[in-house]
């Protein structure tokens, strides 16, 4: 972590370009490697709070586009026009809440993070028990071919975590932003190319 007398130069220049937090420039990171978000697209974030997320991909996906924010707390800035916001909490909602978002959705992204504890085996725990829940929701959100970015803490658990993701997409990388803090136990899995439901696969007989 930064100590507080050292300057972040990833929180100063959040601050001038107007978005409220420096996790933006992780986002920023994994697309300029990947290419996830493009005009036009549907985008859901997960974790939304405080909004950089949402300014940014709003941006990216033009008038054209539509994103989606979900988190227990109100983004900070104004919403964007071509964005929406779903006060709910991760773990219990459902698929009712989303609409025509439903199988519609272009990428989902998930910058969830449990409140640490400071014991490493229990805040790995919470990650991966958060990240199992934006799994959930992404496979009823994603169309066929979509794209899905965790955020979660490394562990003894990431490893098979990412064979299951392997089950439901086409390829799975790990990325470590630059922009991550020193010592930061996060890591960001995306995972390419949803194969869809099952009732997408198997001719509507499930």
């Amino acid at each position: 972590m930064v100590h507080p007398s050292v300057k972040d130069p990833y929180r100063a220049r959040a601050k001038e370009e107007g978005f409220p937090a420096r996790s933006v420039y992780k986002l920023k990171a994994i697309q300029d490697k990947y290419r996830l978000v493009r005009p036009g697209q549907r985008v859901v974030d997960l974790g939304s709070h405080p909004g950089s997320w949402l300014k940014f991909c709003s941006h990216l996906v033009g008038p054209e586009g539509r994103v989606l924010g979900l988190d227990l707390k109100r983004p900070t800035i104004p919403l964007p026009s071509n964005a929406l916001f779903i006060q709910a909490d991760l773990a219990s909602v459902g698929r009712e809440a989303f609409g025509d978002w439903i199988g519609q959705t272009d990428v989902v992204l998930s910058d969830v993070a449990p409140q640490t504890s400071g014991v490493k085996w229990l805040d790995q725990q919470r990650s991966l028990d958060l990240n199992r829940q934006a799994l959930r929701v992404a496979t009823f959100l994603l169309k066929k071919g979509g794209d899905l970015v965790l955020k979660i803490f490394e562990g003894p658990d990431l490893k098979e975590f990412s064979r299951e993701l392997g089950r439901h997409f086409e390829g799975v990388r790990l990325h470590k932003p630059k922009s991550s803090r020193s010592g930061s136990p996060e890591i960001f899995l995306v995972a390419r190319g949803f194969k869809g439901r099952p009732e997408e696969n198997s001719d509507g007989v499930v």
